[in-house]
């Protein structure tokens, strides 16, 4: 079951921050997306963008001021725009779904938002990375979270409960335990050790099965 999105950089195009860049503009911020994901932020200089994006240093600061200004034209969208809009379009596609028990309602959760994250590893990669280091970041993110999607997600929660499907923990609790694993893979296999080789359907079979056992009410 495919979740069908844009590719972040689509979605670039149309935000504020980045929107009307010219072909060699784009071409910079691809650059840098590449550049500070492989090497990091700090690690990269704007020389290395440039010569990455085949384009004199000086065309970069046409457009941005400096390294950090393009840093922002990374990550502001993707907290005050695109992570929002991302958010909302997969709980409505969950909400599309005839959930008839747990298992289908953590598959469908779960393959979609890897799908997402694999598909932009490497914008999500920076954005992880500054979420870490950078507190304004953090608060700009939670900040941002749409209600709509909040709203899905506590109206998906609750049904499976009185179905007597989900456990009765908090749904922020449950939310957290979901996304921490989902995130524990992703880091594992991308952002930590890089796994050349992995069988990637087995793993996905197991996270949510894991899930499923572990948000499966206990009947006494």
């Amino acid at each position: 079951m495919r979740l069908i999105m844009k590719n972040l950089i689509e979605v670039y195009k149309e935000s504020p921050e980045t929107s009307n860049m010219t072909d060699k503009q784009m071409k910079i911020f691809r650059s840098a997306i590449k550049l500070f994901a492989q090497k990091g932020y700090k690690d990269t200089s704007t020389k290395e963008i440039a010569s990455g994006a085949g384009v004199s240093e000086g065309s970069l600061f046409k457009r941005f001021n400096n390294k950090e200004d393009l840093l922002l034209a990374i990550l502001k969208p993707i907290s005050r725009v695109i992570l929002p809009e991302v958010l909302v379009e997969l709980s409505t596609t969950d909400q599309q779904y005839d959930h008839s028990n747990l298992q289908d309602f953590i598959n469908v959760l779960v393959r979609n938002r890897l799908e997402f994250f694999m598909e932009n590893i490497d914008v999500i990669k920076i954005f992880a990375n500054e979420f870490i280091y950078d507190e304004k970041i953090r608060q700009d993110m939670v900040a941002e979270m749409p209600r709509e999607y909040i709203t899905n997600i506590n109206n998906s929660f609750d049904k499976l409960k009185s179905d007597q499907q989900l456990i009765e923990w908090d749904n922020v609790e449950i939310f957290r335990f979901i996304f921490s694993n989902i995130f524990g893979y992703i880091a594992q296999h991308y952002f930590l050790f890089k796994s050349p080789k992995w069988n990637e359907k087995k793993e996905i079979d197991h996270l949510v099965d894991f899930l499923v056992k572990g948000l499966t009410p206990t009947i006494n």
